[in-house]
């Protein structure tokens, strides 16, 4: 959290949450600080004390305006548009692109996924699930615009390749897999989109997978 103390500014990092010195979460949750002391309205709202005091929520799906601020500020300073871009560039799009991406800007998957899906070169839906449950999910603003089979809190479509990896023990596939529309689209038009692929990346450890979709026409 960023902290006025009545003379400076100081950021405080929960090291027990992965925020150690010189990891990606950090670096992430520093830049993410850094954004509520730049914008105008979150310091003097800190130091005013209209803005209490906050632990920020690493969630990268913000509803609060000041929380998705800070974190629009942390992706650009991270991640710079025409920097990712470069770097992408018009290669045929996998997670390994994502990967990439990452390890380039030395930030989380998640965040290097929420970037790409703003400004990437290819449009894509990333869905984040925990104990088959969606917690959230994001889509470029080009992707195509069609009703999603699931709902945030609801269960995962079954027979997305997400959706299996928790109904069967084997069934954890980190290739690139083609899926069928309905998998996780109600489909209303029979006018050819493209083929749909999706690829899972897994934490046993904390019972997660993210799901990328995307087409390729």
């Amino acid at each position: 959290m960023l902290v006025w103390d009545g003379r400076k500014f100081k950021i405080h990092l929960n090291a027990a949450k992965g925020n150690y010195i010189g990891s990606k979460r950090s670096r992430f949750t520093i830049a993410h600080e850094l954004g509520h002391y730049f914008i105008n309205s979150h310091r003097e709202g800190i130091k005013s004390g209209n803005i209490p005091l906050h632990a920020s929520n690493n969630s990268l799906a913000h509803s609060d305006k000041i929380e998705y601020e800070a974190d629009y500020f942390a992706a650009n300073l991270l991640m710079p548009k025409e920097k990712l871009r470069t770097l992408t560039g018009r290669r045929k799009f996998s997670l390994e692109i994502i990967k990439e991406v990452s390890e380039v800007f030395d930030v989380s998957l998640t965040s290097a996924l929420m970037r790409f899906a703003d400004v990437g070169t290819h449009s894509i839906m990333v869905v984040f699930s925990q104990g088959s449950i969606v917690k959230w999910s994001k889509r470029s603003e080009d992707f195509p615009k069609l009703v999603n089979k699931f709902k945030i809190g609801g269960s995962l479509p079954p027979t997305s390749v997400a959706g299996e990896s928790f109904l069967k023990s084997d069934a954890q596939y980190t290739g690139i897999e083609p899926v069928d529309l309905e998998d996780w689209f109600v489909y209303k038009s029979w006018e050819p989109i493209g083929h749909l692929y999706e690829q899972c990346f897994y934490s046993d450890l904390y019972n997660y997978v993210i799901s990328l979709i995307w087409f390729d026409k």
